[in-house]
C-alpha cells in the first residue's frame, strides 16, 4: 500500500491508502528520474512519497484515457519514453515539452509550507493531458492561433476533472460540497488548490483573484472572439491568453458533466451517478478528439463533434445536455451539428480506393499531387484503425520586434481523420480543407504572444526548454524563421 492524494493536497479528501500501481504491457512508457523506492505509506514532502504519487497519478491518467479512446496510444509524440522530473527546480508551475514532464516546487511565503506540483493529481493529470492530446492531434502544438492554444489548456484541465472523479472518495466528497443543486464550487471544480494559494500568497491578489484554486471549472465565462480580447489581464477577466481563454471550454465541459449528473440524480442515484456522468462526458470528449480533423481547434466545432459522436453512438441521448452546457458559455453550435456524418458518402474519399486520393485532395482544396502525410493508430479492442492524412504549408509574416529583415514562418495544417472497421472499410471521416490565412491574420495571432514576451528569437532561441520556460517563452523562432512551440504548462 501507498499513501496518495487522489485530488490535491489542499482538497478536503486528503490522503488515502491505495494499492501501489502496476504498469501494464502496451502502456506508453515513461521514466521517473531519481532513486526508486519500495512501495510503503511514505510522508508527503519526501522524495519517496512523490515518486509513488507521480507513479500513481500517471497510471491513473493513462488508464482513464485508454478507457475513453477507442484507438490506443502505445507511445508518446516523440516515440521515446517521457522523462518525468519530480523536482525540476524552484517555481510554482509544471510543464510538458514533448520530451518530458517537469514539476517544480517552492515555499508558500505566508504558511512557510513547501508546495510540490508533483504531489497534486490535478497538476500531474493536467500535464499528462497535454502529452495525450499531442499524440492524437499533434497539429495543434505549434499553431499560435489563440483558440487552438486555449483548447490544449482546456483539454488538460478536463483531464484533471475526469481523473480525480475516478476516485470513489472524491465522488462522495464532491456531492457533499456541490450540493443537490450542483451549483457550488467544490474540490473537483477547483483545480490545483495548493499551488493557487501559494501563488496568491507569494505574488499578491493581482496574480489570482481567489486564493482557493489556480482555476475553477465552475465558471461563468462566455465565448468572445479572442482577437477582440485583451492579450492579458486579471484572473477575473477573460483574455486571449490560453490559460484564461481555456476557461470557456473547460466551463462548458464541466457544466456538461453537471447536466448529465443532474439527469441521473433525478432518478434517485447517488455517487454511482457521478461515475456514470464522468464516463459519458469523458467518452464524448475523447471520441471528439479522436475523430476531429487535424489543423485547428475551435470550441464550436468540438461541441458539434461531440453532438455527432453522441448521435452516432447513443442516438442523441446527451444532445440536449451538450447544447445547454455550451450555450451557457456562449458557444453556439453550427447549423446541422446534430446530424451524424454520412459515412457511406465519404467512402469515395478513401485513398485506398480507386480515385480516392484524387477525390480527397479535391475535397481538401489541395492541388493534384499535394503531399499528404499518413499516420495510423490501431484499435485496442475489436480491430479497426484510426488514420490521419495531413497536409502542411506555411505562411510567412513579419513582426516589428524582429527588426526590418526578421520574418516568422508559421506552419498551417489541414487534412482528414478517418476510422476503419476491422475489414478496413471507412466507417467515419472528418475533413478540414486547406485554409490560407493572410500574413496579416497570422501576425494578429502572433501579436499577443510578442506583447506578453512569450517568443524567443535570436540567440535566446537556442537555449534549453527549461531555460525558456523560466522566462515564460512559450515559442521560439528557429532556423529559417520557423515558429516552434517550446512547452505547454
Amino acid at each position: 500500500m501507498i499513501r496518495f492524494y487522489p485530488n490535491d493536497p489542499d482538497a478536503t479528501v486528503g490522503l488515502q491508502e491505495v494499492d501501489s500501481p502496476t504498469r501494464l504491457p502496451g502502456d506508453p512508457p515513461y521514466v521517473i528520474e531519481g532513486r526508486r523506492y519500495a512501495p510503503a505509506p511514505y510522508a508527503p514532502g519526501t522524495l519517496a512519497f512523490q515518486q509513488w504519487q507521480g507513479e500513481a497519478s500517471l497510471a491513473r491518467t493513462i488508464r482513464v484515457w485508454e478507457e475513453f479512446f477507442d484507438r490506443d496510444f502505445a507511445a508518446w509524440h516523440s516515440g521515446a519514453p517521457l522523462r518525468v522530473k519530480l523536482r525540476a527546480g524552484r517555481d510554482l508551475n509544471a510543464f510538458y515539452d514533448r520530451k518530458s514532464l517537469q514539476f517544480f516546487f517552492d515555499t508558500d511565503r505566508v504558511t512557510g509550507r513547501p508546495v510540490y506540483a508533483a504531489e497534486s493529481l490535478d497538476i500531474v493529470a493536467h500535464e499528462a493531458g497535454h502529452a495525450i492530446l499531442d499524440v492524437y492531434q499533434p497539429g495543434y502544438w505549434s499553431l499560435p492561433d489563440p483558440e487552438t492554444a486555449a483548447f490544449h489548456e482546456a483539454f488538460a484541465d478536463c483531464s484533471s476533472l475526469l481523473v480525480t472523479l475516478g476516485e470513489p472518495a472524491v465522488r462522495r466528497a464532491f456531492l457533499e460540497e456541490a450540493g443537490r443543486t450542483l451549483r457550488a464550487s467544490n474540490l473537483v471544480s477547483r483545480l490545483a488548490e495548493a499551488l493557487g494559494r501559494a501563488i496568491f500568497n507569494n505574488y499578491g491578489p493581482g496574480s489570482i483573484a481567489d486564493p482557493t484554486r489556480l482555476r475553477d471549472a465552475n465558471n461563468r465565462f462566455r465565448y468572445g472572439a479572442p482577437e477582440k480580447l485583451p492579450a492579458s489581464g486579471g484572473d477575473e477577466t477573460l483574455t486571449s491568453e490560453p490559460h484564461s481563454f481555456s476557461r470557456v471550454f473547460t466551463g462548458a465541459f464541466y457544466h456538461l458533466l453537471m447536466e448529465l449528473l443532474a439527469e441521473g440524480l433525478k432518478e434517485g442515484g447517488g455517487p454511482d451517478m457521478v461515475e456514470v456522468a464522468r464516463r459519458r462526458a469523458g467518452r464524448l470528449l475523447a471520441r471528439a478528439v479522436e475523430t476531429a480533423p487535424p489543423g485547428e481547434a475551435r470550441a464550436a466545432a468540438y461541441a458539434a463533434r461531440m453532438l455527432e459522436v453522441d448521435h452516432a453512438e447513443t442516438g442523441g441521448s446527451a444532445a440536449a445536455a451538450i447544447t445547454r452546457a455550451f450555450a451557457r458559455h456562449g458557444v453556439r453550435l453550427p447549423r446541422g451539428a446534430r446530424r451524424a456524418d454520412r459515412y457511406a458518402a465519404l467512402r469515395s474519399l478513401d485513398p485506398d480506393r480507386p480515385g480516392g486520393a484524387a477525390a480527397l485532395r479535391a475535397a481538401l482544396a489541395l492541388p493534384a499531387g499535394a503531399r499528404l502525410e499518413r499516420r495510423a493508430w490501431p484499435s485496442r479492442v475489436g480491430g479497426g484503425v484510426r488514420e490521419q492524412l495531413v497536409h502542411r504549408h506555411s505562411v510567412t509574416t513579419r513582426h516589428p520586434a524582429l527588426g526590418r529583415s526578421g520574418t516568422v514562418v508559421v506552419e498551417i495544417v489541414c487534412g482528414c481523420t478517418f476510422t476503419r472497421d476491422p475489414r478496413g472499410d471507412v466507417e467515419g471521416m472528418a475533413l478540414l480543407a486547406r485554409r490560407d490565412p493572410t500574413a496579416r491574420e497570422v501576425e494578429r495571432w502572433l501579436r499577443p504572444w510578442f506583447r506578453r514576451g512569450a517568443v524567443a528569437f535570436g540567440k535566446d532561441a537556442a537555449r534549453s526548454a527549461r531555460s525558456l520556460f523560466r522566462e515564460r517563452k512559450v515559442f521560439r523562432i528557429g532556423p529559417r524563421g520557423r515558429l516552434e512551440r517550446v512547452y505547454a504548462d
